[in-house]
């Protein structure tokens, strides 16, 4: 149904008390046939999200009504209000799946695979891998 993300809202919800940690991210999404939908997904964090389809095949002012009420819901839920997530779109499948859809390759701007020396590599999330670390050049939360 999806063809590109025209807005979408990163969610989490953390209460180590209770150990609950889960993530909730919404999409709305116009089809290819011009209609639009919104996809929510939930779940906890690092396991794999449950997607739902809010609505589909709408007209926009629909499909961002849903989404607009959805998004409020859980941000003022009573016991469990959600906050805006910043890395929620790193843990958004549906996010990953629509920018991995290739619109037009350009070859010029895909990274060069290099020889055996330099061991290069890319991971499933599409992110590089540079002599098999991930993020290399970037500072770590377990490094604190």
């Amino acid at each position: 149904m999806a063809s590109r993300i025209v807005e979408a809202e990163y969610l989490h919800y953390r209460n180590p008390s209770r150990n609950s940690d889960k993530v909730f991210n919404i999409h709305l999404v116009e089809a290819d046939d011009g209609s639009y939908g919104c996809i929510s997904e939930y779940g906890r964090r690092g396991t794999s999200l449950v997607r739902v389809v809010v609505c589909s095949s709408k007209p926009r002012p629909v499909a961002e009504r849903a989404f607009r009420k959805k998004l409020e819901a859980k941000r003022n839920h009573r016991l469990t209000p959600y906050r805006d997530s910043l890395d929620g779109s790193d843990q958004s499948p549906l996010a990953r799946e629509i920018s991995s859809r290739p619109a037009s390759v350009n070859h010029a701007s895909m990274p060069k695979v290099a020889g055996p020396t330099e061991a290069r590599e890319q991971a499933a999330d599409g992110r590089m891998r540079i002599n098999g670390i991930l993020n290399q050049g970037q500072i770590d939360s377990l490094e604190f």
